[in-house]
């Protein structure tokens, strides 16, 4: 579950319209991570139900990637959903997962922290609470720039090429690049998954 950090009182309706679209790409985008996919409620929040911790991290790094105007906080929650599975509606649900996410999101609010984890491994919660929590904060204030740069990064396009379509030098792609820690970043994502994969070998 989440909802959106307002940073102004006053309602734009493209902003919002915005933030539906961004949720909707990300339902397409992981429709067969997404049992319940995501949907929005009370104006600004939403929830999903997803297949596993490494999936929902996905969903919830991608969600920041495709908010524009807004930024929001989260809460990643492993536990159980007693009624509503089988109605394939968010709202429906009912269980001690809901009970815990709306009790972890209000937490969340009050220390103005952007995610929270509660799974059921401890080293599990503790290792993906301080990584994504370093990430999201890392990321939180990018840019339209620094958001084209890490969507390219290591891909085939040359980092001259992608300075004259961002129309800056390749020096400012590289400075941007230091700035935004990006290639640590990078490096966190992808070590996080390997991570995890490595603790739950060892649960299981």
């Amino acid at each position: 579950m989440g909802d959106v950090i307002k940073s102004s009182k006053k309602f734009r309706p493209k902003e919002w319209e915005s933030f539906e679209h961004s949720i909707e790409a990300v339902n397409i985008k992981f429709k067969s991570s997404l049992p319940i996919p995501i949907t929005i409620y009370s104006g600004d929040s939403f929830g999903a139900v997803c297949n596993d911790v490494v999936s929902a991290i996905e969903i919830i790094l991608a969600i920041q990637e495709t908010q524009k105007h807004q930024r929001s906080r989260f809460v990643l929650i492993e536990d159980e959903i007693t009624y509503g599975m089988d109605k394939k509606n968010f709202l429906t649900l009912e269980g001690p997962a809901l009970w815990k996410s709306e009790e972890k999101l209000t937490a969340i609010k009050k220390k103005k922290q952007l995610f929270l984890a509660d799974l059921q491994n401890d080293l599990l919660t503790k290792t993906v609470n301080t990584i994504v929590n370093l990430i999201l904060s890392l990321r939180n204030d990018w840019g339209e720039q620094e958001w084209i740069i890490y969507k390219n990064y290591n891909a085939d396009i040359k980092q001259k090429d992608l300075a004259k379509e961002l129309g800056i030098t390749q020096q400012y792609v590289s400075k941007i690049i230091r700035q935004s820690r990006l290639r640590m970043i990078k490096d966190a994502e992808e070590n996080l998954k390997n991570i995890i994969d490595g603790i739950n070998s060892c649960i299981h």
